[in-house]
């Protein structure tokens, strides 16, 4: 009796197990993903020393000169700038450049002939190496020159084109060339000129330092 006992016993568990599918479903474990922020990302500033370049312009020249006419330049300048890197791809950037010394026309020093410009740019980025990225502007700025005789402003897209060398995770250096105008409509004074012959053409040779936080 005590056999048939354990026999049935025996059978209703099989018959349970073999209901069952006779799969044992394994313990899961919940896996919790970490996200890491993008090491990338984070506010920068940066200085830089400028040569910049305001091409010929048979029609207007600095403070009047009557000489041959020559491209005009700022030996001397200087550009600021403060920016978002949203990823290693892209970054939001605002700049600020003036010239610090007198204006350099056919090897002649022409004093209180000023420049400047304050731009914003989109910035797009792509790393050809560990350390080093090249980079392209493109963006909305003012460009003024302040002379003594005239004064001239413009304002439209401005663009840009350089690279960087990551010195380390916070320091890097760059070099950049932007154009800052190249319009025929423009002010003089106040009020707009257009359809001229010359181009009002004013660019920037940029060789600085930024630290990212």
């Amino acid at each position: 009796m005590k056999k048939l006992t354990l026999s049935i016993a025996t059978i209703v568990a099989m018959s349970s197990f073999a209901i069952a599918g006779g799969d044992i479903e394994p313990v899961v474990e919940a896996v919790t993903e970490v996200v890491t922020p993008d090491s990338s990302a984070g506010f920068y500033i940066g200085g830089a020393y400028t040569y910049a370049m305001e091409a010929e312009r048979g029609l207007y020249r600095p403070n009047g000169i009557s000489s041959a006419a020559d491209d005009t330049t700022w030996e001397i300048a200087g550009m600021v700038m403060a920016g978002y890197q949203i990823n290693k791809y892209f970054a939001v950037e605002g700049r600020f450049t003036a010239s610090l010394d007198d204006a350099k026309y056919n090897d002649i020093d022409v004093a209180d002939y000023d420049l400047t410009n304050a731009a914003i740019y989109a910035k797009v980025m792509y790393p050809v190496a560990e350390i080093v990225t090249v980079y392209g502007l493109v963006g909305y700025g003012q460009t003024k020159i302040e002379g003594l005789v005239n004064e001239y402003e413009t304002d439209g897209l401005q663009w840009g084109v350089g690279a960087s060398y990551n010195v380390n995770e916070n320091l890097s250096v760059f070099v950049d060339y932007t154009k800052l105008a190249m319009v025929d409509e423009y002010d003089v004074d106040g009020k707009t000129v257009t359809g001229l012959a010359d181009d009002f053409d004013v660019s920037t040779v940029n060789v600085g330092i930024s630290y990212k936080f």
